[in-house]
């Protein structure tokens, strides 16, 4: 009789995201993400018998990777201008990431209520996120009120995948949410070093490690 190793956490985590890619976020069948993750499902019920932790977790894991991406952009602009171009692409990864699309397909009230109510657990890493980068860039400014606007006006155009993929629509999005985040911050929209150059790298979406 052969005996596997139980899967590591990267690989349930990237288990649990891929299948709520291709099934959405209201139940997805435990039975496929054991097999994605070469496990048993009984493993998975012995350590989360609370499947919705799993799920929390797998989300959060993926949250952090995509923030942490995000954070080396703009890294050649001026210091004032880095964070509007961490937000333009945190939202753009976020809103062209297969969860994201899943849930707007299948289960879109669930997006409307991460833009009325955002009061979960990714809102506050997120919102965390957005107060660090701050710090950085306004490092004697009080910080609250200000982070609580970028995030406003960056939460739409990171919930909210288009239907189609089109170069120009996404230039357009990223320029639209630039100039408002630029407005929010006091600078000039029109700043000349902000360019995006950084956003069109290509980029391929992955799952947390």
């Amino acid at each position: 009789m052969s005996i596997h190793a139980p899967p590591g956490m990267g690989t349930v985590y990237r288990a649990v995201l891929a299948t709520l890619a291709e099934h959405g976020p209201r139940r997805p069948p435990i039975a496929e993400i054991a097999r994605r993750a070469a496990t048993s499902r009984q493993y998975l019920y012995r350590n989360w018998p609370d499947f919705q932790v799993l799920i929390q977790k797998a989300c959060k894991a993926e949250l952090d990777r995509l923030l942490d991406v995000a954070s080396c952009t703009g890294g050649t602009l001026p210091q004032p201008c880095r964070l509007p171009a961490q937000l333009v692409r945190a939202a753009r990864l976020l809103r062209e990431h297969p969860v994201t699309r899943a849930t707007a397909r299948t289960s879109p009230d669930l997006l409307l209520t991460a833009l009325t109510r955002p009061t979960t657990a990714l809102h506050t890493r997120a919102l965390y996120w957005v107060q660090a980068g701050l710090c950085i860039s306004q490092p004697s400014a009080d910080h609250s009120t200000t982070a609580r606007t970028l995030f406003t006006v960056t939460a739409p155009f990171a919930l909210v995948p288009p239907p189609w993929d089109d170069p120009s629509d996404r230039e357009l999005l990223n320029t639209r949410l630039s100039t408002a985040l630029h407005a929010c911050l006091g600078l000039t929209p029109a700043c000349s070093d902000c360019s995006h150059k950084a956003e069109r790298i290509p980029y391929t979406l992955g799952y947390a490690e």
